[in-house]
């Protein structure tokens, strides 16, 4: 008769059963309302569900995201897809990459702190205390007369000339705000859209002797149209914040009427309040 072997059984053990998921863990958040019939691309869309998760604080600080592929199962979208979102993202400074390990939300602390309303600096200026590469792409640049209301703010004849500039205003890339400023002709000098082309406008008016030491500014919550979202990666009717603000030089002179646009979902600002000593 065939002997039993004693050699020990080599089968793998069976496959643990996973724990079940706690109610409310943040996995839960990568289940996202996509539309793959909008106009705004899939990974924009990605991305804007996954920030808003973030600034939410659904996804705190530190907590890791699924690896690319099981992130793109549970969306229901191409590994593509997702590595467009997280890449924007990362570019935003929401996320960072390590190698080797993966890609985990950001401390809240290093994404960026609100924009001071008191404060007069430039797009450019709170971009790099923020950490990040400010640019500035021309959308349109004309010199023509300024319409009734330019020249009763900057204080011109009607027959007189401005700069229309609009540009929008990246950080690390991506777009936050789009801002259109009126300067005067005669005031600011021989102006060209290259001057104003991933420049500080603050810094070439410094240039000049002209640098803002007062403004007034006007602040307000609209909806964005489908121009205006397009141009900032959002769809129709996000939030916006528009401010309009008039500066004047040292001497008193106006220099700039400006109004821009900025994305609602990565900018707030913040102001210090005091109250009458009784």
């Amino acid at each position: 008769m065939p002997q039993a072997s004693s050699a020990p059984d080599r089968r793998a053990p069976p496959a643990p059963v996973p724990a079940p998921r706690r109610a409310g863990a943040p996995a839960a958040a990568w289940h996202l309302a996509l539309d793959p019939g909008s106009a705004t691309p899939v990974y924009v869309q990605v991305a804007a569900g996954l920030r808003g998760r973030i600034e939410a604080g659904e996804l705190p600080g530190g907590h890791a995201l699924p690896a690319e592929r099981e992130l793109a199962a549970q969306l229901g979208v191409s590994r593509v897809t997702v590595r467009q979102a997280l890449a924007q993202l990362t570019e935003a400074g929401l996320l960072t990459r390590r190698h080797g390990s993966g890609t985990f939300v950001t401390a809240r602390s290093a994404q960026g702190a609100p924009r001071p309303l008191g404060l007069l600096n430039s797009f450019s200026e709170d971009a790099r205390s923020r950490g990040q590469t400010p640019g500035a792409r021309v959308l349109a640049f004309t010199r023509t007369p300024p319409t009734a209301h330019e020249a009763l703010t900057l204080g011109l004849s009607p027959s007189g000339a401005v700069y229309r500039v609009r540009r929008l205003r990246t950080a690390n890339g991506e777009p936050l705000a789009v801002e259109e400023s009126t300067l005067p002709a005669a005031l600011v000098g021989e102006l060209t859209d290259t001057d104003v082309t991933d420049a500080s406008l603050y810094a070439l008016l410094a240039a000049r002797s002209l640098r803002p030491q007062r403004a007034i500014r006007h602040l307000r919550a609209v909806n964005a149209d489908a121009e205006m979202g397009a141009l900032l990666g959002l769809p129709a009717g996000a939030a916006l914040l528009v401010t309009e603000r008039v500066s004047w030089t040292p001497g008193g002179q106006p220099v700039e009427y400006a109004r821009a646009w900025y994305r609602g979902d990565r900018y707030d600002f913040v102001m210090e309040l005091t109250g009458d000593a009784e």
